[in-house]
């Protein structure tokens, strides 16, 4: 017997940033089950197995690409992620700074350009005391926790898949498939961000408090992402 929740009691309390809470973990598990695609509802047990496994194949393939195209990022010097911190006596926990690599740059193609104008965001961000919150959440609540519990609903598929009821099959495909969307709200959202920017829409390039509203209005909760088309 497991419990697809699981995953929120499992979070490291030193990988927490200020703006992250247990409640924020719980409040995610809820909108996932709230989250129930029509063509779910009277799937039988082998067939919702049929589609964790594909699921689990393609998450597996995602990550090797993620590990290989990061390496070449360090290895091309462009890999701000892996020194940038909020604040200067911030820690990383290497796991969660890695997860938080493998979202943002994939849903920037692992592009320089795009990489180099986040940098240029989120470090103009940092300049102002005033904006840890609003960078602890697009860096913690949103990027590194949709990452987290992808991860985490990969681990299930891989070590007790056929082990589940049929309930907990239909909830654990429910949840991923909730998470796998957030992913790509984050990813739409991520990139409006960077065109925006370099267009100079309301400003957000030339006036830091500007910029600091557009994060905090499109970055403050995952339910703030844009919906896909």
């Amino acid at each position: 017997m497991i419990c697809i929740s699981c995953a929120v009691d499992k979070i490291d309390p030193e990988s927490k940033s200020k703006t992250y809470s247990k409640e924020s973990a719980k409040n995610f598990l809820n909108k996932s089950q709230n989250f129930k695609p029509s063509n779910q509802k009277s799937l039988k047990k082998e067939d919702i197995i049929s589609k964790l496994k594909a699921i689990g194949k393609k998450l597996e393939a995602q990550e090797k690409k993620d590990t290989a195209k990061i390496a070449k990022i360090a290895a091309e010097k462009f890999d701000f992620l892996d020194t940038f911190k909020i604040g200067s006596h911030d820690l990383m926990i290497k796991d969660n700074q890695m997860q938080i690599k493998r979202i943002i740059y994939s849903s920037l193609n692992y592009e320089k350009q795009k990489i180099d104008t986040l940098k240029e965001i989120l470090e103009k961000l940092k300049q102002n005391p005033k904006n840890t919150n609003i960078l602890g959440t697009f860096m913690q609540h949103i990027s590194w926790f949709i990452q987290y519990q992808i991860n985490e609903h990969l681990k299930l598929i891989q070590d007790e898949l056929y082990t589940l009821t049929h309930k907990e099959a239909k909830d654990l495909l429910i949840s991923i498939e909730y998470s796998l969307e957030l992913k790509q709200r984050f990813k739409k959202t991520l990139n409006e961000t960077i065109e925006a920017y370099n267009q100079n829409l309301n400003n957000i390039k030339s006036d830091e408090e500007a910029l600091a509203n557009h994060m905090n209005e499109n970055y403050k909760d995952h339910e703030y992402l844009k919906p896909i088309d």
